[in-house]
C-alpha cells in the first residue's frame, strides 16, 4: 500500500544570519517507508539564503550526517522556485534510519530568512 505521511517540520521558522536551526525528531521507524522523501519549502520573508540538510539517528539521541549525504537544497531564497515566489519541492534519498532531523542554515551571512517546511514520506 502506498501511504504518504506528511510531517510539518518548520512553521515560519526565522533563521538568523549564519545560524543553523534543527527540526524536531521525525520518527520513521514505525512507518511503512518505501524510501521516497519530498520536502516542500516556502521562504516567506527575509533576504537570506537557506541550505537544508538532514541528520539521521537509530537511537533518537545521537544524530549524524551520513558520509554520503547530499544537501537537500543549497541556496533557497524568497525568489526560489518555478514561480519565483519562494515555493518549491525537493526530493532526496536519505539512508535508512529510525529517526531524521532537518537542518536549515542561513548561508548568506548577513540577513535572516523565514522558512516553512512540510516533509512527505512514502
Amino acid at each position: 500500500m502506498n501511504i504518504v505521511k506528511a510531517h510539518s517540520v518548520f512553521s515560519a521558522m526565522v533563521v538568523g544570519a549564519s545560524l543553523t536551526v534543527r527540526s524536531a525528531a521525525i520518527a520513521l521507524g514505525n512507518e511503512m517507508v518505501e524510501g521516497f522523501f519530498d520536502l516542500q519549502i516556502t521562504a516567506t520573508t527575509g533576504t537570506g539564503t537557506a541550505r537544508i540538510q538532514y541528520e539521521l539517528s537509530n537511537d533518537g539521541t545521537n544524530y549524524v550526517t551520513p558520509t554520503g549525504a547530499a544537501d537537500i537544497v543549497t541556496a533557497h531564497t524568497v525568489t526560489s522556485g518555478p514561480g519565483s515566489d519562494g515555493k518549491d519541492m525537493y526530493s532526496f534519498t536519505p539512508e535508512v534510519a529510525q529517526f531524521m532531523r532537518l537542518l536549515i542554515t542561513e548561508t548568506g551571512g548577513v540577513n535572516p530568512i523565514t522558512i516553512t517546511g512540510i516533509l512527505a514520506v512514502q
